[in-house]
């Protein structure tokens, strides 16, 4: 059940009113556990079990952790709940790559083995909730908040079904206070968050769906031969696809979960008027970014100056684990380490004296380095779509002019025409809200404006084909 289905429209149908007509705070979060429950077992019942598991025993790892006096105790306690959701996790979602990358090594060496299927079936959204336990766990441990003694509300937080499958990640010490006190459902808050729904399945449905994906998947095909121009529409237009499929959940996220009066955090903000990799990743898929930061790139830096090389090999190998974590496939692994690579080195011209010069701070120059930012993402997000690195290289190398000879002629279709338009289009529109956090400005737009967009929307998505791909973050 997705949220750009009528599956998930009735459910929330009915799980709406039963909400806002159970009196007992107590009753509505046992009411949004079994529901949140519901949804998630309507993908694979067997996989309930495996996140009741994790649930269950953080929760208890984390008493444990915070009862214990013995700091041996407390670090025993945290490793063995840490190990635990690690294993889940690089069981089910890295195991069969080992198995792959192994065979591969060997035959390196001339030992050839047959390859393995290892039947493993990845659970909806294990990459999101194992790195909330795990950050639950870090924090009792860190004391930067305390356990709470009751399973049934660290169920809701774990299993709470908006952000449960695709995040936002959450962290408990960001929920915690929600699920304490009662929540309250508004008139404001089901009005804005009931738009921020429809604008969400908008940039799903019509924008990554309907708007970008046919090229990209025109132009990634592993039978197309691309030219330059069809190679870098094709990068342009699936950072736009990916940015309106993920931002999309995110906003239908986040306006469910405030249609039942609580308030996720922002994940996206205008991430393609970034200035520079380093303001990119705080604009996009901000709660996994931070959460990379605070629990790998952290403890790796350590004291050292975020210049030294031992903090620049830290940043680096934080993005590789970014993209191992968004695939277990290598061409992610360099995805990442293009990342990393980028930012060391943005670091490096930062600390150096050209970066005093008062042209980087002319607005021109910005707008210039905005553009050069989403020329580079677009670069390496070609590893991020292509399903092989031969595919990938032969794009990259369509790019920059090595086009095969047999490469298609590109012509000005319509698809492609309502690809550029749509690229454009989104990157005035993020270069105008580059200023703006969250989504409290929205009430305060004209009313006129407001209706008007939100008639366009639905009407797209009324309009649009009945046909939509799978959320792309799912398969992590």
């Amino acid at each position: 059940m997705t949220f750009d289905s009528l599956t998930f429209a009735l459910f929330f149908a009915i799980v709406f009113p039963i909400y806002l007509l159970t009196r007992s705070w107590s009753s509505r979060k046992n009411w949004l556990v079994f529901a949140s429950c519901v949804f998630y077992g309507s993908w694979n019942p067997f996989f309930l079990l495996l996140l009741g598991f994790t649930t269950v025993f953080d929760w208890w790892a984390a008493l444990h952790i915070h009862r214990a006096n013995d700091e041996r105790i407390r670090k025993r306690w945290m490793i063995a709940s840490v190990v635990a959701s690690l294993s889940i996790l690089i069981y089910f979602k890295y195991a069969q790559f080992f198995a792959n990358t192994a065979i591969t090594a060997f035959a390196l060496i001339g030992v050839t083995y047959k390859p393995i299927d290892l039947g493993i079936i990845l659970p909806l959204g294990i990459s999101f909730y194992i790195f909330e336990s795990i950050s639950y766990i870090v924090d009792v441990y860190k004391r930067r908040v305390e356990p709470t003694k009751n399973l049934r509300d660290y169920s809701l937080f774990m299993t709470f079904f908006p952000h449960l499958v695709a995040g936002p990640i959450m962290r408990y010490r960001d929920f915690c206070e929600q699920i304490a006190t009662p929540r309250v459902v508004t008139s404001r808050g089901m009005a804005l968050g009931a738009y921020l729904v429809v604008a969400g399945l908008f940039l799903k449905i019509v924008c990554a769906d309907h708007m970008f994906a046919p090229v990209v998947n025109q132009v990634f095909a592993p039978d197309y031969a691309a030219g330059t121009t069809a190679s870098w529409l094709g990068a342009f237009a699936f950072s736009f696809q990916l940015f309106c499929d993920f931002a999309g959940y995110s906003l239908a996220a986040v306006g469910v979960a405030m249609m039942l009066g609580f308030a996720l955090p922002t994940n996206f903000e205008a991430p393609f008027a970034a200035v520079g990799i380093a303001d990119l990743w705080r604009r996009w898929h901000i709660s996994l970014s931070s959460w990379m930061r605070d629990y790998i790139y952290v403890p790796l830096k350590g004291t050292h100056h975020k210049n030294s090389v031992y903090a620049l090999l830290a940043a680096f190998f934080t993005f590789l684990i970014s993209g191992l974590w968004h695939g277990a496939e290598w061409h992610f692994v360099v995805w990442g380490g293009l990342h990393g690579a980028m930012l060391v080195t943005e670091r490096l011209i930062v600390a150096s004296p050209i970066a005093a010069m008062g042209i980087w701070r002319a607005r021109p120059m910005r707008a210039a380095l905005a553009l050069l930012t989403f020329v580079l993402f677009s670069i390496a997000v070609v590893f991020f779509r292509a399903p092989d690195f031969a595919l990938a290289w032969s794009r990259i190398a369509s790019m920059f002019g090595d086009a095969p000879s047999n490469a298609a002629l590109f012509s000005w279709h319509g698809e492609a025409k309502i690809a550029l338009t749509g690229i454009l289009i989104g990157l005035l529109i993020h270069a105008a809200l580059r200023h703006r956090s969250g989504w409290q400005w929205l009430p305060n737009t004209p009313w006129i404006a407001r209706t008007l967009l939100l008639a366009f929307m639905l009407l797209a998505i009324i309009l649009s084909p009945g046909k939509t791909a799978a959320f792309i973050y799912f398969q992590f």
